[in-house]
């Protein structure tokens, strides 16, 4: 049997033949923009309009929109629509409801653990945890404490940034080795800049290079379990370091998270997993509006909260965040809750997104 494919090449053994072969006018990408604009709920009016303006003939338009609405795989791609059209309308039932209540991020001081995640944890309601960590020797980090405690190891670092307007979802090619000297001294020109930055996404190198810090992180009882370092230290942490003005575009994590500040301040912009719908998910976890802390104007409910040195700040799995570095920074990352944080064990990154 001809392959189809094979048939349309300019080079085929049937023109050499005198052999006429008829060239499609529409092509694949234009049959799945058709399927995508059905499926959408577009006005066939509108879909023939946009084909024959785009220089397909009118009857070819019109027979490829009807072959599109009668194919088996279209009529079972608006199956699994209608599915996800329901689960839509659960979470703006939901995100109705939640926008009634929660209208900023709460500051809890001293929390009891057991509150924490029976009100915050298990609701995924984000909170701002004070007065956990005070006593902590890492409240004392600085750049000049961090140059005498860790010396001039090898650290890795997000650089170039300002090149890419993708440059978290591309953050692998924006590794870069640097000496830990360096670094501080591009810290204490005290830029305003995103074009560096060390982050969770280098702490593979890191957590090794900088481990001697691990010793000045505290323990939360009740709140994190074993880590690196023994029961109830923060040793599965991911250190953060960068100058005034970095940028973490819009993303959802896969876990739930803790967020704290030693040195610093940032500001967090936060939308309810309820929002999904709304956010422009893209690829993976992130949104096409990617550093856009306004959302490019669109009405979609935020709650912005600053942290700075001490706060510790929960954000849920699911939930939206844009951050902003309003000065240096200095902070850490948890994820080792003692109660159970394996979401990613089911997530899936096969598809589309």
């Amino acid at each position: 049997m001809l392959d189809a494919r094979k048939a349309f090449r300019s080079d085929d053994p049937l023109r050499a033949l005198g052999i006429r072969v008829s060239v499609p006018v529409v092509d694949d990408g234009q049959r799945a923009w058709i399927a995508g604009r059905l499926l959408a709920g577009d006005a066939k009016a509108a879909i023939l309009a946009d084909l024959v303006r785009a220089g397909v003939p009118v009857v070819a338009a019109r027979a490829e929109m009807e072959a599109a609405a009668e194919h088996p795989y279209v009529k079972a791609a608006a199956v699994l629509q209608a599915r996800v059209a329901k689960r839509d309308w659960l979470l703006e039932c939901r995100a109705k409801l939640e926008r009634q209540g929660l209208r900023e991020v709460p500051r809890r001081h001293a929390l009891d653990s057991a509150l924490f995640f029976a009100n915050h944890y298990a609701t995924l309601t984000p909170v701002v945890l004070t007065g956990l960590a005070d006593d902590w020797p890492a409240m004392a980090w600085s750049l000049e404490v961090l140059a005498k405690k860790v010396g001039n190891p090898e650290v890795e670092v997000q650089m170039d940034r300002e090149t890419d307007a993708n440059f978290e979802m591309n953050s692998i090619a924006h590794k870069r080795r640097m000496r830990w000297l360096d670094v501080l001294a591009l810290l204490c020109a005290d830029p305003e800049t995103n074009d560096f930055y060390l982050t969770a996404n280098n702490s593979g190198v890191n957590r090794k290079a900088l481990g001697c810090l691990w010793r000045d992180i505290g323990a939360l009882p009740g709140y994190l379990g074993p880590g690196y370092l023994g029961p109830n230290r923060l040793g599965d942490g991911f250190f953060w370091m960068g100058p005034k003005g970095t940028v973490t575009p819009w993303h959802h994590d896969l876990t739930q998270n803790l967020l704290m500040t030693m040195e610093g301040v940032k500001r967090v912009t936060l939308v309810s997993p309820l929002e999904t719908p709304r956010m422009q998910n893209h690829r993976h976890c992130f949104s096409r509006f990617g550093a856009d802390a306004q959302l490019g104007g669109a009405d979609i409910p935020r709650l912005v909260v600053d942290i700075g040195p001490g706060d510790i700040l929960f954000i849920p799995v699911g939930w939206w965040h844009h951050v902003e570095g309003l000065s240096r920074t200095i902070g850490m990352s948890f994820t080792n809750f003692v109660w159970p944080n394996e979401f990613p064990a089911t997530y899936s990154m096969d598809g589309p997104l």
